[in-house]
């Protein structure tokens, strides 16, 4: 630590050396979660989960027709028609795991925005259902891209509700 006596520009040297050892930090734990993102979303393994008599398989080669029309998927869930167990985990497991990107990419881009944070969660989303697409993994779901930009999104929130509280009050 730097007190009075010493050399000012001996310890603006050592906030920066943090500075840019906490923003190369950010970088790489963004780059290790994207990395992690695309192996759970869509190069996925996950086993059969059963409930009881119910039997969810999230995991396998899907094909068929993709959706290119937003919100086909997503009115239906919301509004309650099918099961809303699956309807749940289709929301969340297409929003929660994207929101770390959200708090991470403004740690890594000084001059981070919502709107840099839109973009960002909606290339993204076509990064990984585009990936799907040409793995033979999955399909091309708009609705999900959609869903994981608001992932994105809802964690860029997070970020500046978390920032605006840890700034000291003023007056």
């Amino acid at each position: 630590m730097c007190t009075h006596s010493e050399n000012t520009s001996a310890c603006s040297g050592d906030g920066m050396k943090a500075k840019r050892n906490a923003h190369r930090l950010a970088a790489c734990a963004l780059i290790a979660y994207c990395a992690l993102l695309i192996r759970l979303v869509v190069f996925k393994r996950i086993p059969v989960i059963r409930i009881g008599h119910l039997r969810l398989r999230f995991a396998g080669t899907h094909t068929g027709p993709g959706n290119f029309v937003p919100f086909k998927s997503i009115v239906p869930l919301l509004s309650g028609r099918g099961n809303q167990l699956i309807a749940m985990v289709n929301l969340f497991g297409n929003i929660i795991p994207f929101m770390p990107i959200g708090l991470l990419a403004p740690l890594v881009v000084r001059s981070f925005s919502w709107q840099k944070a839109l973009v960002l969660g909606v290339v993204t989303g076509l990064t990984c259902e585009v990936m799907e697409v040409v793995f033979r993994v999955g399909i091309f779901d708009v609705d999900d891209v959609i869903l994981n930009a608001f992932g994105v999104m809802a964690g860029y929130g997070l970020f500046v509700m978390f920032k605006r509280r840890a700034q000291p009050r003023l007056g």
